[in-house]
């Protein structure tokens, strides 16, 4: 009996996403422009062939990648915040909480798309104002929530909404290399608590 063509859909699609996960792998090995399709393709135990019907090119893997980042986490973050019944106070709560649990139980993605885009931005690859646009996104959302903490009196008023967005973006991104390089060796919630603190000390009034 012949699969029908729901099933066929679901293993193609499994196909691809252990396609994607290893690809980010590699990437993280050996560097976006270190990893050829054949490595790829022989980490996913697949043929050149096979891994081709998936993605046509190593440039339509990336492009997946930097789309589930955004759709996943920057757009689910923003989601999530934006539904807490409560002042500024509750979604900062909201936004570390997400932040944490994300990155935990995705860490490839998370990884990937910081050490990506630490790679191609500068380097004049095609991505990269595609990358420049999703961290434009993302500093625009926590702009606004700092905004609204500046007027509720949350956070302190000589804050600079921009520049405190992009400081917080940058912690992260340092914050999420260093738990990934040193996981095995500190408290995950300790550590989150911290970078909390950290930033939550040099705004709150």
């Amino acid at each position: 009996m012949r699969p029908s063509a729901s099933l066929k859909a679901i293993r193609s699609e499994e196909t691809s996403q252990r396609i994607l996960t290893q690809a980010m792998r590699i990437f993280l090995e050996k560097g976006y422009h270190g990893t050829s399709m054949d490595n790829i393709a022989q980490a996913a135990g697949l043929t050149k062939g096979a891994l081709y019907w998936h993605f046509e090119s190593k440039e339509t893997l990336l492009k997946r990648i930097i789309d589930e980042f955004e759709k996943r986490f920057l757009d689910g973050l923003i989601q999530a915040v934006e539904e807490v019944k409560g002042n500024t106070a509750d979604k900062i709560e909201k936004y570390f909480s997400y932040n944490a649990a994300f990155s935990y139980y995705n860490r490839e993605l998370c990884v990937s798309f910081t050490s990506l885009s630490g790679e191609l931005v500068g380097a004049h690859h095609p991505i990269e104002p595609e990358i420049r646009r999703i961290y434009k996104k993302y500093q625009n959302f926590l702009s606004r929530l700092i905004l609204e903490g500046k007027k509720e009196k949350v956070f302190k008023k000589d804050i600079d909404a921009e520049l405190a967005a992009l400081t917080i973006i940058a912690f992260h991104d340092g914050v999420l290399l260093q738990w990934s390089m040193n996981r095995d060796k500190i408290d995950g919630k300790a550590y989150v608590k911290t970078f909390k603190k950290i930033i939550l000390n040099g705004m709150m009034v």
